[in-house]
């Protein structure tokens, strides 16, 4: 028999989304596709009960009852990611030399960077949709950890270093993240 939580957090599962449990194994379905994730932490208990699904603890120390927090924020986020999806938009800004993106295989191909000859390569992580345009790239996906890192990878592919950053602001940015319908502008 195991100990009664001492403190416990709550979500309420949609109709449109599916959530199974296997130990400590998450697994969400919807319409877009289908997550999983495992938690591996011992001190967090994880159940379902009707609709909700229950993370909770029977240690009563603030990392413990942070852990479960962070269980709830992640199955939140993996029911938005079935149900609607995730997309972030970047624009590639330059002053004077045009730079191009574009993609091949599992990466973002960077050409002609503030006028250099080679190319800067980006890594896409996971199951991510990249559709790119003259002056911006959209990435979109149902993991919102793969969106937001290949994101990050890209922008971090066009770092400019040894030069003053206030001066040379060419780059690809995000500019906007959107959770479905609703947009999170970042300008």
């Amino acid at each position: 028999m195991s100990k009664e939580a001492v403190y416990e957090q709550r979500i309420t599962i949609p109709d449109e989304c599916q959530v199974s449990l296997e130990g400590k194994k998450v697994t969400v379905s919807g319409e877009k596709g289908t997550l999983e994730r495992t938690f591996p932490e011992p001190q967090t208990e994880i159940r379902i009960e009707g609709n909700e699904l229950i993370a909770g603890t029977h240690i009563s120390r603030k990392r413990s009852r942070a852990l479960v927090g962070t269980v709830i924020a992640h199955v939140r986020n993996m029911i938005v990611g079935v149900q609607h999806g995730y997309e972030y938009e970047m624009k590639i800004v330059y002053s004077h030399f045009p730079i191009t993106a574009e993609v091949k295989d599992n990466t973002v191909v960077i050409k002609n960077f503030i006028g250099e000859r080679g190319v800067r390569t980006a890594r896409l992580i996971g199951d991510v949709n990249v559709r790119t345009t003259e002056d911006e790239i959209f990435i979109s996906g149902i993991d919102i950890e793969h969106v937001s890192q290949s994101a990050a990878n890209i922008q971090q592919a066009c770092k400019i270093r040894d030069k003053d950053r206030r001066v040379f602001l060419d780059g690809i940015y995000v500019i906007r993240k959107r959770k479905g319908e609703t947009v999170k502008s970042i300008v």
